[in-house]
């Protein structure tokens, strides 16, 4: 293989690694209040229910007066794409510990948001749960910012040594990304890693913190369906 093949093959490696394809993101979505500005990623776990952090519960809320505003989820890269009512919320309970240090309550930063119909596979298929993030692999991150409306950022996140009991990302993040999914990229399609919280930084390196869903989503989605159920 010459020099010059070698390149363009390496190349095109790296760019089928560098982000996964949109139809296979359309399950990842933003949260926004009708009446507000403040709005949170998400991405479904089931066609009703959207995974979050659990802080965008009370950001999403967060205003002199909400009385008449809807929490909508809008799914895909469409700007003008279907939306979801949010009807009920449901924030793992060890994230409500009220004398709990914040860097523990991180680890449990996750709610599931219960959308009012069904989203239907052909606009947003839910994601499945992986195994626990690696340190040393890469993730791929697909979030909103504030005031970005369409389409969402999609980009490769190498997993650092960081926190303990969270997955610390060597990725810069900022308002509007909390509870966006980190996704591992498998020969049988995306797998949803963990849920983002928060930002940080190690030294000069910005880094985004966030709760693995391998080891924190079952007991949250049993208590979801018991009430659900009840």
């Amino acid at each position: 293989m010459t020099m010059v093949s070698r390149f363009f093959a390496h190349l095109v490696l790296a760019t089928s690694l560098a982000a996964p394809a949109w139809a296979d993101v359309s399950a990842v979505g933003r949260l926004e209040n009708t009446s507000t500005n403040q709005t949170c990623s998400g991405a479904l776990v089931s066609s009703r229910h959207v995974l979050t952090a659990a802080h965008c519960i009370g950001a999403l809320r967060n205003a002199e007066d909400v009385s008449n505003a809807e929490i909508l989820f809008r799914p895909g890269a469409l700007k003008n794409g279907p939306v979801f009512r949010v009807t009920d919320v449901a924030m793992h309970p060890l994230f409500k510990q009220p004398l709990a240090q914040n860097r523990w309550k991180l680890r449990f930063d996750m709610a599931l948001f219960t959308l009012g119909a069904e989203v239907p596979a052909p606009v947003g298929k839910a994601l499945l749960p992986g195994r626990e993030a690696e340190v040393g692999e890469t993730l791929f991150l697909v979030s909103w910012r504030a005031g970005a409306p369409a389409p969402p950022r999609q980009r490769a996140c190498e997993v650092v040594d960081g926190v303990e009991g969270l997955v610390t990302v060597a990725c810069a993040v900022a308002g509007g990304e909390s509870g966006a999914p980190l996704l591992r990229k498998t020969q049988a399609g995306l797998e949803l890693v963990a849920v983002l919280s928060s930002s940080s930084s190690q030294g000069q390196q910005p880094v985004g913190l966030a709760s693995d869903v391998a080891l924190r989503l079952p007991p949250l989605q049993s208590a979801v369906s018991a009430a659900e159920g009840s």
